[in-house]
């Protein structure tokens, strides 16, 4: 189910989903920005999580932690997860679901940390992403 940018979803939508939808294997929630982690806490605990959920997609969900991460540890059969731009989401979330789901593959994108100015020196230093125009 792709409900990728559908931007007024929302926790309720995914409690609909974990009850109405034993079947779903794939789940596009990317740039719903509206998303929390009680709304996948609900998906985490719905029927098709165990046995069925084997990727979820949530790109640019800003409002997700690692706490969503928790709620899917029960999802066995999730194989993927993309999670680029979720500022709350921690290395350490993402090791501890490893741990209960081994073989699952997980994308994440973490922003390059910047380095500081060089101190008394003229020169200006920049991470290899910037550009200077």
């Amino acid at each position: 189910m792709d409900l990728e940018e559908c931007v007024k979803k929302t926790d309720s939508t995914l409690i609909q989903l974990s009850i109405h939808c034993p079947q779903l294997q794939v789940l596009s929630l990317s740039h719903c920005e509206l998303i929390t982690d009680d709304g996948i806490h609900h998906l985490g605990n719905g029927a098709c999580s165990h046995d069925q959920l084997e990727v979820i997609e949530l790109d640019n969900c800003p409002l997700i932690t690692d706490a969503s991460l928790e709620h899917l540890k029960s999802c066995h059969s999730l194989e993927r997860i993309e999670l680029y731009d979720c500022q709350q989401i921690s290395r350490a979330g993402i090791k501890r679901l490893r741990t209960h789901l081994p073989n699952i593959k997980v994308h994440p994108y973490f922003a390059p940390v910047i380095p500081p100015r060089s101190v008394g020196g003229s020169r200006q230093r920049f991470c290899r992403c910037c550009i200077i125009l």
